[in-house]
């Protein structure tokens, strides 16, 4: 394998080598080196909420049975029978007590153990041939959940997941701790985009820069609640252990006032003030910053937004914040396959969940306006990089660096912005380049 110092080099400096988006060397890099140690995100806990449930995801080319088993304890099972190599479970969500291969007819329970072996005592001589006992299918090296969300780490060293999330818990709980019940996801929906896996999580980690022109026709008929897309760059960007994301910045006003600016009844903001911390209101209410889009290094992303909608019952227009959870599934050096969940706190009212979904549709669902922008422009990129001249070209990630490497904006103090890492005003690439320095620390790392 060639030597990718200089590559790695250059995108510590911002200035990153274009051919990284359409480099199928790379690609293979990041499957043994970045994909196979990094916590990555598999399922929502309520998408198994009762004993039996499951649902079937992947890790690159990793299957696995994400499962509730009948002791109510969420399992993640390798989907490979352990005679012949068949999947297990084929279909992609259900209730089972147990799993029978369909090749051979080898039967496991939903823990993972051998159970059923076809003409065991013929075949094998029983247990003196083959004891069951013991016998279960592989179990995922590392799992372990954060608020409802599950992740698998292929690394059996892994550091635990609340020290890789590090202090980007803290934004974490904005979009999954709304109220005690937690969340409740709908999804996924699922398609496929000729685009690498690296643009969105960029794009979505901090990229306030492309709304203006990208986002501008959605804003001028009137659907986003901002009045100009321009004032985005109001807002500010920040950046805390493994992951970083962008706000809006609201008009003055109470912290209850602020939430009802972007959509939220008097009854969500209730259990909201009962489960965020001071630290989290005051970046609200005294900050006055609303989070907006975030990515958690290295594939899993967020966006919080509050378009204008119609009220279905009132024929009204309203302003409907929603959630949405999405994973950039690498196929390929060049294909992405886009997971995106609806995700809302189980305890809003049933109209409020229908209206935000309605909202959510429109906007960021696989026929959502903004998500046909944003893909337009990722698939031109990827097919671009692919070509010879990429491998001659630095594309400038430096926004927000002068010369010397001072920054162009000085960072916000602690009294300004209240959530912790590192956060300033105005347009940047720092959540960009900090991305890509954690992909270059992995895939450097042997």
């Amino acid at each position: 394998m060639a030597d990718h110092r200089e590559v790695f080099d250059a995108v510590r400096r911002g200035m990153v080598p274009a051919h990284i988006y359409n480099d199928k060397e790379l690609f293979e890099l990041e499957k043994e080196r970045l994909f196979s140690r990094a916590w990555i995100y598999v399922a929502h806990e309520s998408e198994i909420p009762h004993d039996g449930d499951y649902v079937v995801r992947r890790v690159l080319d990793d299957s696995f049975i994400i499962t509730r088993d009948s002791n109510g304890d969420i399992r993640a099972l390798f989907n490979m029978c352990l005679h012949r190599g068949m999947q297990v479970c084929r279909a992609e969500i259900g209730n089972a007590s147990n799993f029978r291969c369909p090749y051979h007819g080898w039967t496991y329970r939903n823990d993972g153990r051998l159970t059923g072996l076809p003409f065991h005592r013929e075949a094998y001589g029983g247990e003196d041939g083959f004891p069951k006992d013991g016998q279960s299918l592989l179990p995922a090296p590392n799992l372990a959940s954060y608020n409802g969300l599950i992740f698998i780490n292929m690394d059996r060293d892994a550091q635990p997941l609340e020290d890789f999330l590090g202090d980007f818990r803290f934004y974490l709980d904005f979009y999954t701790k709304q109220s005690t019940t937690g969340l409740e996801v709908r999804g996924p929906q699922r398609w496929r985009i000729k685009a690498n896996w690296k643009i969105g999580a960029e794009n979505f980690a901090g990229d306030m820069y492309h709304t203006p022109h990208t986002h501008a026709s959605i804003v001028e008929i009137g659907l986003f609640r901002e009045p100009k897309a321009q004032k985005r760059k109001d807002g500010a960007t920040y950046w805390a252990g493994c992951g970083g994301g962008t706000t809006y910045k609201l008009p003055p006003g109470s912290f209850e006032e602020r939430m009802r600016y972007v959509g939220y009844p008097d009854d969500m903001i209730d259990r909201v003030k009962d489960v965020w911390s001071p630290r989290h209101r005051q970046m609200v209410g005294d900050d006055g910053f609303m989070i907006s889009a975030a990515s958690c290094f290295p594939n899993l992303s967020f966006v919080h937004n509050w378009p204008k909608v119609q009220d279905g019952s009132h024929k009204e227009e309203s302003v409907l914040p929603f959630i949405s959870i999405r994973l950039w599934q690498p196929i390929s050096e060049n294909e992405t396959e886009v997971c995106s969940w609806f995700a809302v706190d189980s305890a809003a009212p049933p109209d409020y969940k229908q209206n935000s979904y309605k909202a959510y549709l429109m906007c960021f669902g696989s026929t959502g306006m903004f998500e046909q922008d944003d893909v337009e422009n990722w698939v031109s990129l990827t097919t671009t990089a692919g070509g010879l001249m990429a491998r001659r070209l630095l594309l400038n990630s430096r926004m927000g660096l002068l010369c010397d490497d001072r920054p162009v904006v000085e960072t916000l103090p602690a009294t300004a912005f209240h959530g912790p890492g590192r956060a300033q005003v105005g347009y940047n690439e720092h959540n960009q380049r900090e991305l890509l320095k954690l992909w270059a620390e992995h895939l450097e790392s042997a």
